[in-house]
């Protein structure tokens, strides 16, 4: 034995000794995360959609924390799946570890002066292409440090986004309306939902359109999914009491395949404003629509946890300098 272990203290002798390699030091956080999303929603499917995650992915990540426990966390015979007696008694305290890990980088990240962290934004195709980049500008030309991550998804996902904390911040309609009621929120825009129509389209000799103008066609609308899932919410929400009556022939989240089917004599589109700004509507033109609910406000939200975090602050304060996108009216409710 050397002289500077006979010199070493005792408390450096026992934290020399190896580790078990299953405790608590050898779990990632990913597995945790995709344990509590397989708890909390009943299976694998559904926690891949929370998680933006492959099944294969979210499947590996619990079999190596399993393993590393040396348990089984889930009865895979149940229908739906559901947790093993090790499995509830687990999923407390990896909640409870992630929330506090979660508030140690929020705390560290409030500290930081110059914002030299890394901010994770979510977003949805019309506004990423369209404001986003002008928000991120304004946010960088002033804290050079920051490194940005940006998700895109529907109403329903971004929701998910911010209440998990996958994102930090998250633009959004502010209808269909949030489950969390918790969350904070700046509104920034209004935008008009508008029918498009090809040009030689009889309507088209109309200055707008009327719900039983619309009611007469085949309609094509955003985003995708069911009724339940929010599909076609701004369709629906337009034609308000008679949206039953509605022949929805295909609801899609890209503009330009609304754009295609509606060139193609598919229907008549039902769209926010903006959305028409990310592809050529060439062939194609807009109309008003008379409904007191032919409109979206959109919002920036974040949790209010996170309200007293640098970046959150330096976000919310580029969004306020950035400019607008074309044909939406500013709305301020600070």
């Amino acid at each position: 034995m050397s002289d500077a272990s006979v010199d070493q203290p005792a408390e450096e002798i026992v934290d020399a000794a190896p580790r078990d390699p299953r405790d608590a030091m050898s779990l990632q956080t990913a597995w945790l995360r995709s344990f509590l999303a397989v708890a909390d929603k009943g299976g694998f499917g559904a926690a891949t959609f929370a998680l933006h995650l492959s099944q294969s992915r979210v499947s590996a990540h619990i079999a190596a924390l399993e393993h590393s426990l040396g348990v089984t966390l889930f009865d895979r015979k149940a229908r739906p799946i559901c947790t093993t007696e090790a499995g509830e008694l687990f999923r407390g305290h990896a909640l409870n570890a992630l929330l506090q890990l979660q508030r140690g980088v929020e705390a560290a990240r409030s500290t930081l002066d110059n914002c030299v962290a890394h901010i994770r934004i979510g977003s949805y195709p019309s506004v990423s292409s369209t404001y986003l980049p002008s928000v991120l500008l304004a946010l960088t030309s002033k804290h050079p440090g920051i490194t940005i991550e940006l998700h895109e998804g529907t109403a329903s996902t971004l929701e998910e986004m911010v209440v998990s904390g996958a994102v930090d911040l998250a633009f959004r309609p502010l209808l269909p309306k949030m489950h969390e009621t918790t969350l904070c929120h700046r509104t920034i825009w209004r935008e008009d939902i508008v029918a498009v129509l090809r040009e030689q389209d009889p309507f088209t000799r109309k200055a707008s359109l009327g719900v039983a103008d619309i009611l007469e066609r085949p309609l094509i609308g955003n985003p995708a999914g069911s009724e339940e899932e929010g599909g076609g919410f701004d369709l629906r929400n337009s034609l308000g009491e008679d949206a039953a009556r509605a022949d929805i022939a295909y609801l899609t989240d890209q503009p330009a395949t609304l754009v295609a089917l509606v060139r193609s004599a598919f229907g008549i589109g039902v769209v926010n404003r903006l959305a028409l700004e990310t592809t050529s509507t060439e062939g194609l033109t807009t109309r008003t629509i008379d409904s007191p609910t032919a409109h979206r406000e959109v919002a920036l939200f974040w949790a209010r946890r996170r309200s007293d975090s640098a970046v959150v602050k330096a976000f919310l304060a580029a969004q306020e300098e950035a400019r607008l996108p074309p044909g939406v009216q500013p709305i301020s409710d600070r």
